[in-house]
């Protein structure tokens, strides 16, 4: 018996990202084998063209092995559907679906799909899922999958120098495109007291004239990115003033919260995420209804508080610099596949 992992290639940013860092933690650490799926206009595909490449894909599986699933693979539904059927023909296989994000909980267009996602996501012997909440959530819609392992946080696997302790800054660190993708809460910031800091190149931008905004830059490599934030000290800020967005970030695990912690910097998130509770009780950062409580508490704060927020988050910060997440839902989920 052998396991297997998908990975995406062919897309890049935050999607592409998470799917080459699992695969790569399930390869170096446990020894999985690669199954390489290649994202594209699969439309242009005939349907000789798109059984071959199918048969590419799955070349290496064999009778009673396992594969981990990563989902979604961004060519559609169909394809992914596809790939699943053409993964029956070997007996004895069984498979687990990782869910990274669900497409129809992402975008209001998509929501009457939900139905046939679920649908396909009931074909998984073993589901990994970001959030009890999502589990929830996808059980009142009609998943019935039995076997469930819960994510709750994102790697992030970044080489820093850890000699540098973050400094006590009032300071919100907020790591996002938002020159591509404006942000209301961003261009409309008028704390004079508590600084906002933005992952963007220094430039004319009429949004920042006259306000209390730093540009940090702009870092394609996370490991820059990381060692950046950490530099700058203050707090990472996990925000989205989109109501759909905002919503989804109740179920799903965030990208960005792993980088925050990988820095070592306190967190400052909504109430209402996923891990709300874990980064209370852990002492990880600042949980809040608001932006306007966020910039208050931060105000407030003393030099001693935020040390001790900073040491708890960067002990913590252990966890996702060396993949553990990953490398325990992975190993729980084969586990939890062939024991239970």
């Amino acid at each position: 018996m052998k396991v297997h992992i998908t990975n995406l290639y062919g897309i890049g940013g935050t999607v592409g990202n998470a799917q080459q860092m699992v695969a790569n933690i399930a390869k170096k650490d446990l020894h999985y084998n690669e199954l390489g799926i290649y994202r594209y206009a699969m439309q242009s595909d005939t349907s000789d063209m798109l059984r071959t490449r199918l048969d590419g894909i799955i070349a290496s599986l064999s009778h009673g092995d396992i594969v981990i699933f990563q989902l979604p693979t961004w060519n559609s539904i169909n394809f992914d559907e596809m790939l699943v059927a053409h993964m029956n023909g070997y007996r004895g296989l069984k498979k687990i679906f990782f869910l990274h994000d669900v497409p129809p909980l992402m975008e209001k267009k998509l929501f009457r799909e939900l139905e046939r996602y679920i649908a396909f996501y009931n074909r998984a012997d073993l589901i990994i899922l970001p959030s009890q909440n999502m589990a929830d959530y996808l059980q009142a819609k009609g998943l019935t999958v039995k076997k469930i392992v819960i994510q709750r946080m994102w790697d992030a696997p970044v080489d820093i120098d850890l000699t540098k302790v973050p400094k006590f800054r009032k300071r919100l660190n907020f790591a996002a495109n938002v020159v591509m993708y404006p942000r209301p809460f961003v261009q409309n910031w008028n704390s004079s007291r508590v600084e906002l800091a933005v992952t963007a190149g220094p430039g004319n931008y009429a949004w920042a004239d006259h306000k209390n905004i730093h540009f940090l830059g702009w870092f394609d490599n996370e490991s820059a990115l990381a060692y950046a934030l950490r530099k700058s000290g203050g707090f990472g800020l996990l925000w989205h003033d989109d109501p759909v967005w905002t919503e989804y970030m109740k179920r799903n695990a965030c990208c960005k919260l792993g980088t925050y912690l990988a820095a070592g910097i306190p967190v400052i998130v909504h109430s209402s995420i996923a891990e709300a509770d874990t980064i209370h009780r852990k002492n990880l950062g600042l949980v809040v209804n608001s932006l306007e409580e966020a910039v208050n508490q931060v105000e407030q704060m003393t030099e001693e508080q935020y040390n001790q927020m900073a040491q708890d988050a960067d002990f913590f910060g252990n966890l996702v610099r060396q993949g553990y997440f990953a490398k325990k839902l992975l190993t729980e989920a084969v586990f939890n596949l062939l024991y239970e």
